[in-house]
């Protein structure tokens, strides 16, 4: 799949759940603001707060499809989809209903004339061992396959067992959920592009790197009291900071 665009948006960890209905409501609002000039909008993981499988339908699940199917209809925007460590189950099945595209972690994209690497964001925290093994077991298709599969009550266990401990670990050592300079180092090399854009610190920021001129890394950030997204404007990323409470875009 070739990604060349000119005008693109960029959203992640938005941990949408029935529990947050203000950034559910943000959310919505936001879909509903995207500019009609919007080629794509790529969502890079953690969308959902916890994905069971997308045999496990609820409200919100579907009042999100109906959402950004619409956009993809009335606005001609194409949507694509990255696999979060919270919402890694999420399946093509429930892709096709958002109308929505799978993106495999590492995709490179032409945005704006520059060459741009999407990921999620949590392969590049190395220092977290035992986190980088869980991932690789979890995420191996085999085990997807049966995860997908198993009892709905045993699924809910693990998924809230992995949030405790998730957060059992921030609280521990919280440099574990950054980034390690060797693994940011070594996909600017490896990919020879100009920008990496990721989510899951929850550390919004942009980053210069001096690899070579103008290496540039956007880390979006969380939906909480603040929500944000990503955009290239001139060939330079740009991050837009709004209020979930009262969104304005």
């Amino acid at each position: 799949m070739s990604l060349n665009f000119t005008n693109a948006l960029f959203i992640s960890d938005i941990h949408l759940t029935e529990n947050r209905p203000d950034c559910v409501r943000a959310f919505f609002d936001f879909i509903e603001w995207v500019p009609a000039s919007t080629e794509a909008l790529f969502i890079l993981g953690d969308f959902f707060e916890y994905w069971l499988g997308d045999d496990i339908n609820s409200e919100l699940s579907e009042q999100v499809a109906n959402a950004l199917s619409q956009l993809a209809k009335q606005k001609s925007v194409q949507i694509f989809y990255m696999a979060g460590n919270r919402d890694f189950a999420l399946g093509e099945h429930y892709c096709k209903l958002c109308s929505m595209s799978w993106l495999e972690d590492g995709t490179l994209a032409t945005i704006d004339g520059l060459k741009v690497y999407l990921s999620h964001g949590d392969l590049f925290c190395t220092d977290d061992k035992s986190y980088q093994r869980f991932r690789k077991i979890i995420r191996h298709p085999v085990v997807l396959f049966l995860l997908r599969r198993s009892p709905k009550a045993y699924r809910k266990n693990l998924a809230a067992k992995l949030r405790a401990k998730s957060k059992q670990k921030y609280q521990q050592n919280p440099t574990f959920i950054d980034v390690t300079n060797s693994a940011i180092s070594h996909t600017f090399k490896q990919s020879q592009c100009d920008l990496i854009i990721h989510g899951h610190t929850h550390m919004a920021d942009i980053h210069v790197h001096n690899y070579k001129p103008q290496q540039l890394r956007m880390v979006l950030g969380d939906w909480d009291q603040v929500g944000w997204y990503g955009s290239i404007e001139q060939q330079q990323p740009q991050l837009t900071q709004f209020s979930i409470e009262n969104p304005s875009f």
